[in-house]
C-alpha cells in the first residue's frame, strides 16, 4: 500500500486583514522558445500582451505570497516571493494559466544582458520587492457565475470502450454542441479597498487556453484567460485593480475551437470576462474572513509495469510507426493507443511518439532486470487558503476535472476554488480511478513522466485528502470566531 497521505500543519490568522498586489508585462519577444513540437519552435507572432501578478494576503502574523502568470518557472519564482515578503516558502503559492500561446521555460534560461529571462526575473523581482509597502485593510467578497459554452471534456469514448484525444476535429463529428464533464462556475474573489473600489480580483475557471496556439506558427495570445483578465480591469475604470488568472482542474478539458486563432480566443475571452464583471458586481461580501491556511500530502499510488511481453509488442508498433512517419506514410495517426490530429506534420507526429518509444525502453530494461514496480507512490503537496466562506485550494499538476469536482463536493465552505497548475507541473497529467487503464495521451502520460502506470484509486486520493484538510481548516476557523467572540 502506498503511504498514508497526511495533514502537514494548519495556520489562522488574527486581525485586519490586508492586501498588496502589483503587476507587470511579461510579453516576450520575437524569436524566444515556444511550446510546441513544430519545425520552427520559436515565437513567430505577438498577438497580445501577457502580463505576470504578484501580490499577498496578510493577517496578523500569517502572510501568504502569490505569483500568477503564463511561465511555469513556480520555483524561481517561489523563491523570489519568499525573500520578498520574508516568508517561508511553504507560505508561497505560484500557479500558471497554463496558457499554450506563449514562451516556453527555456526562454527564461537567458539570463545575459538584454535577455528575456533576466528581464522577467527582475521585473518579477522588482513586483514582489514592492508588496510590503504596498499592504492595505481591505474586505473580501466572492462571487461565482456559469460558463458553459466554451469548453468541452476531450478524453473520448468509442463504442469498444477504448478512450482518445478529442480534438476539436473529433468534437465537430459528434451529434450537437459537445461538452461532457466540465467545470463551468467562474469564481471571483474581490478584494476592496476602504472606498470600496476593488484592489485586487483572483479568478478561476477551468480549461486548456489553446485557442490561439499553432502547432508550426507558434504566437504570443492571451487566450481566453488573459483577455477576460483584461476585459474585467476595464470593466472598474479609473481605478486600476490587479486581476490574477489561476487555471482550474484541466487535465481532460479543452476550450473550444483548439488551434481556431486570435479572432476566437478574443470571443471566448469576451463570454468569460462578462461572467466575471457581473460575478464582481454581485460578489457576497465576507462578515468575518478569517485567513487560514491549510497543508497536506497526498500520496499518488503507482502500480506495477505492464508485462515484458506486451512492451516488446508495442516496442514492435512504435518502431514501425516511425518507419512509416519517415517514408511519409499518411496513415500515421495511431499508435498504442495514442491518436493524433490530422494537422500535424509528420516531423510533429515523430517527436510526439518520440517519449513513448523511450518510456518503453525504460520499462523492458526495468522488467529485466526484475523491477516490474521501480515506484510505489508520488508525493502531491496540497495547499487551501481560507477566506471565511470561500477557500482557494493549489495543487500541483494537470488534474482531470472530477478531481476538481469531487473536492468542490466534500467541502464545507460556501465556495471552493480547486486550482491545479500551482507549484509544479510534475508529473503532468493525473487522472481519477474510473481512468487507470485508459491508453489516450492524457491517462497514459505516464509515459512522458517516466513513471510507472497509476493504479486505482489515482488521483481520487488527491480530493480525499483535500477535503480532510478543508474540513480541519474550517473548524479551525470556526474555533477561532468563537473564541473571538467569547
Amino acid at each position: 500500500a502506498a503511504p498514508v497521505s497526511v495533514l502537514t500543519g494548519i495556520e489562522v490568522g488574527s486581525g485586519a486583514l490586508e492586501v498588496a498586489a502589483a503587476s507587470f508585462d511579461s510579453t516576450p519577444p520575437l524569436g524566444v522558445p515556444a511550446p510546441t513540437l513544430g519545425e520552427k519552435p520559436v515565437v513567430q507572432e505577438i498577438q497580445g500582451p501577457l502580463e505576470t501578478h504578484v501580490f499577498a494576503i496578510r493577517q496578523g502574523d500569517l502572510t501568504l505570497g502569490f505569483a500568477s502568470s503564463d511561465s511555469s518557472a513556480y520555483d524561481p519564482c517561489r523563491k523570489r516571493l519568499s525573500e520578498a515578503l520574508h516568508i517561508p516558502v511553504e507560505r508561497t503559492i505560484v500557479g500558471s494559466t497554463h496558457d499554450h500561446a506563449t514562451f516556453a521555460a527555456p526562454a527564461l534560461d537567458d539570463m545575459s544582458a538584454g535577455g528575456f529571462g533576466r528581464r522577467f526575473y527582475t521585473e518579477f523581482e522588482s513586483a514582489a520587492a514592492s508588496l510590503p509597502q504596498r499592504f492595505e485593510r481591505v474586505t473580501v467578497a466572492y462571487g461565482k457565475g456559469i460558463e458553459e459554452t466554451i469548453t468541452y471534456n476531450r478524453k473520448g469514448h468509442r463504442e469498444d470502450g477504448s478512450t482518445y484525444f478529442m480534438r476539436e476535429e473529433d468534437r465537430a463529428k459528434l451529434p450537437g454542441d459537445f461538452r461532457g464533464v466540465i467545470d463551468p462556475i467562474a469564481s471571483v474573489l474581490r478584494f476592496d479597498g476602504s472606498d470600496g473600489v476593488p484592489r485586487l480580483l483572483v479568478t478561476h475557471f477551468t480549461g486548456h487556453p489553446v485557442i490561439s496556439f499553432q502547432l508550426e506558427h507558434p504566437v504570443v495570445n492571451p487566450d481566453y484567460c488573459g483577455w477576460a483578465m483584461i476585459d474585467l480591469v476595464q470593466a472598474f475604470r479609473p481605478a486600476h485593480p490587479v486581476a490574477a488568472f489561476f487555471q482550474g482542474c484541466a487535465g481532460d478539458v479543452n476550450s473550444k475551437h483548439m488551434f481556431g486563432g486570435a479572432e476566437l480566443a478574443r470571443e471566448a475571452g469576451r463570454k468569460l470576462g462578462k461572467v466575471y464583471i457581473a460575478a464582481s458586481r454581485n460578489a457576497r461580501k465576507i462578515a468575518d474572513p478569517v485567513l487560514t491556511h491549510g497543508q497536506a500530502v497526498a500520496h499518488l499510488p503507482y502500480g506495477p509495469l505492464p508485462p515484458l511481453e506486451v512492451l516488446e509488442k508495442e516496442l514492435r508498433e512504435l518502431l514501425d510507426f516511425q518507419k512509416r512517419v519517415d517514408a511519409g506514410d499518411p496513415n500515421t495517426l495511431n499508435v498504442i493507443g495514442y491518436n493524433f490530429s490530422e494537422t500535424m506534420k509528420m516531423g510533429y507526429r515523430r517527436n510526439m511518439a518520440e517519449p513513448l518509444l523511450r518510456w518503453t525502453r525504460w520499462a523492458i530494461e526495468m522488467q529485466k532486470q526484475g523491477n516490474s514496480a521501480p515506484e510505489e507512490s508520488y508525493p502531491i503537496p496540497i495547499q487551501a487558503v481560507g477566506f471565511g466562506e470561500a477557500v482557494f485550494v493549489a495543487m500541483p499538476a494537470e488534474l482531470f476535472v472530477r478531481i476538481g469536482l469531487r473536492i468542490r463536493e466534500g467541502s464545507p465552505y460556501a465556495l471552493t476554488i480547486p486550482a491545479g497548475y500551482c507549484n509544479a507541473g510534475y508529473p503532468n497529467y493525473i487522472g481519477t480511478s474510473e481512468d487507470v487503464g485508459d491508453r489516450e495521451y492524457m491517462s497514459a502520460f505516464f509515459r512522458h513522466a517516466m513513471k510507472p502506470p497509476y493504479r486505482k484509486p489515482a488521483g481520487d486520493v488527491i480530493a480525499t485528502t483535500a477535503v480532510a484538510l478543508l474540513r480541519r481548516m474550517f473548524e479551525a476557523q470556526a474555533s477561532k470566531q468563537g473564541a473571538s467572540r467569547s
